[in-house]
């Protein structure tokens, strides 16, 4: 079926540049294999969602402040940080498919993080009570959401277990082999300073793993990011053999 098509029929007059976007939200969020989008799905979803582009250096999120929106990356990169004494500290980055917002929303608590956009991007925004009517009476996009909010919670699990446990070179192999988990590419779009700050180490000592590292032949630095030579050596080396394959 051509699903973009079929959106564009269903949309209601001047909502037709939502096609492509709703199209590309049933394809990537959550578990589409577990609960496809009904008719009524996707014509709920053409009436509220937004589409909103941010600028480099945009702020989506402040933290402290209520949220009044739940956002989906579309396009680009988002960062969330934590302000402490005149310092960000990078606490994760979100890709495309990725949900910012929606668990202080729907726990009516205040953000715990700033967001800004780390590159041009796009995001879908849904508001407060688009998304609670969503949730109580579209059962597809309920399930869908909670796949979502399940994937991330084990996501920061494994993150955090990185953080604590083994001396820093098993923290690097986990985070480059988190990276990368879920996705055919090898390149791990993360600097050194981004590293050090998602580990907790400095940025020289990080420096130090990673050449040992491309000593092994399991990686290459470049600017900006790391080429990962080869991906299942890599895996196996930080122990997530049957981890990083999960269908959350």
């Amino acid at each position: 079926m051509d699903v973009r098509g079929a959106i564009s029929r269903l949309l209601p007059t001047g909502r037709e540049g939502m096609a492509t976007h709703v199209a590309w939200l049933a394809r990537r969020f959550g578990r589409p294999e577990l609960a496809p989008f009904t008719v009524s799905d996707v014509a709920a979803l053409t009436t509220t969602l937004q589409r909103v582009g941010l600028r480099a250096g945009e702020k989506l999120l402040t933290a402290g402040e209520v949220a009044d929106a739940a956002y989906v990356v579309e396009h680009g990169e988002i960062e969330l940080f934590l302000p402490r004494h005149g310092s960000r500290h990078l606490v994760a980055i979100h890709r495309p498919g990725g949900v910012i917002g929606d668990i202080p929303l729907l726990c009516e608590m205040p953000a715990p993080y700033t967001a800004v956009a780390r590159r041009d991007a796009t995001v879908l925004v849904i508001e407060h009570g688009a998304l609670l009517d969503l949730l109580g009476t579209h059962p597809a996009i309920a399930l869908r959401w909670l796949t979502s909010t399940v994937r991330r919670l084990e996501h920061a699990n494994r993150r955090i277990v990185a953080l604590t446990i083994g001396d820093l070179r098993d923290r690097v192999l986990a985070l480059l082999a988190d990276e990368l988990a879920g996705d055919e590419r090898r390149h791990v779009d993360l600097t050194q300073a981004e590293m050090a700050a998602l580990l907790g180490a400095t940025r020289q000592s990080v420096n130090r793993v990673l050449h040992e590292f491309v000593g092994e032949g399991v990686i290459a630095t470049g600017y900006g990011g790391v080429e990962v030579i080869d991906p299942r050596r890599l895996i196996a080396l930080a122990g997530q053999e049957g981890v990083t394959g999960g269908r959350c």
